[in-house]
């Protein structure tokens, strides 16, 4: 992290009063400096995993006062957490969210939703069972939603690594609030067969296939040939949805303390670490939205600045059976788009069909 993020992010807790000005005059001279080397020593654990001691020798700061403040800067990070995590918060945020997408041939498009496994190391005995999935060792879920830049703009959890996608799916409420808020009225186009633009309601993100067959959540097609209409639309859609397994790698690589493990017995406290790493994702990001810059994809750009409890059940009026027929149609209507919409591209030279 760049110096000036540091002070930048020091200025926003000491103007927050998350770090307190000390009533002593003799600490007033260095209470900026001390802030500043406080700040380092929480970033430095959270991007290496090391321990308080490590920090100590850094710092000159006893072990109990950087372990201390460890825990306010979470609890900081937390509180500010909907300022830089958020879904669209009005229909301009949304339109903005959603002109990457339509430019993949993916209109209505929202963001890419996947869950994340973050190893629990010290994971209690008695949730041993609950929490050891097919990793092999105790894990911790998060369910994530990223934009087409890689930005986090949704995260639910934790859930115990022997739950599913489509299990925690049901009780996000980023998800939910997507299903029945006003996402659902907004309105996007689409080329039908013969090249006329229609109109459908309710936005959806795009997922793997291990999520439910639902309008709101889109997937690929299984075992279908690449030089059909739908293995054309599965491998579009498999390229784009990259962006959230990107920001899975972006997080472990550079907070290593997500790919070493959690060392922490409270559930809440590793819930507010992986909060955090989010967060501090998305700030360093925000200097490189001013300009509104694409990332690389596939190869780097440079100056990217990427290098390295909910709802349960669903809406009275819907059943499992009719959300899968939604979800077949929508999905057919998007193949279809792109189809259409690649034709008509000059520049992307298409010849399929």
């Amino acid at each position: 992290m760049k110096l000036e993020k540091v002070e930048e992010l020091t200025n926003i807790l000491v103007e927050r009063d998350f770090i307190t000005v000390p009533r002593s005059l003799k600490f007033c001279h260095e209470f900026r400096e001390r802030s500043e080397l406080l700040v380092m020593t929480a970033l430095f654990r959270l991007g290496n995993g090391n321990s308080y001691r490590q920090c100590r020798s850094n710092t000159y700061i006893s072990v109990s006062e950087i372990r201390k403040f460890f825990i306010i800067f979470l609890n900081a990070i937390v509180a500010m957490k909907d300022e830089y995590i958020y879904l669209p918060r009005n229909i301009s945020e949304l339109r903005k969210l959603t002109r990457d997408y339509e430019e993949q041939g993916l209109p209505g498009c929202t963001g890419s939703m996947d869950v994340v496994h973050v190893k629990w190391s010290r994971c209690p005995t008695g949730d041993q069972n609950r929490a050891k999935g097919k990793a092999g060792y105790p894990t911790i879920g998060f369910e994530c939603i990223t934009n087409f830049r890689r930005r986090i703009i949704g995260i639910f959890g934790p859930q115990f690594g022997t739950r599913n996608d489509k299990e925690i799916v049901k009780v996000d409420s980023n998800v939910h609030l997507i299903r029945t808020g006003w996402y659902k009225d907004v309105r996007w186009s689409y080329y039908n067969e013969h090249g006329d633009l229609l109109y459908d309601r309710g936005v959806y993100f795009i997922c793997d296939n291990g999520y439910l067959r639902w309008p709101s959540s889109i997937c690929p097609y299984e075992r279908v040939d690449s030089n059909t209409l739908e293995g054309y639309f599965s491998t579009n859609l498999e390229g784009v949805r990259k962006d959230v397994e990107c920001t899975f790698g972006i997080l472990k690589k550079r907070w290593r303390i997500l790919n070493n493990g959690l060392e922490y017995r409270d559930m809440r406290v590793c819930e507010k670490i992986f909060v955090a790493c989010c967060w501090l994702h998305n700030f360093l990001l925000e200097e490189n939205e001013i300009g509104y810059h694409k990332v690389g994809r596939g190869t780097p750009i440079g100056n990217d600045g990427v290098f390295l409890d909910g709802h349960t059940e669903l809406p009275a009026t819907t059943s499992e059976t009719g959300l899968s027929v939604q979800f077949g149609k929508r999905r057919k209507l998007l193949a279809t788009h792109l189809k259409v919409f690649r034709n008509m591209d000059k520049t992307d030279p298409l010849d399929l069909w």
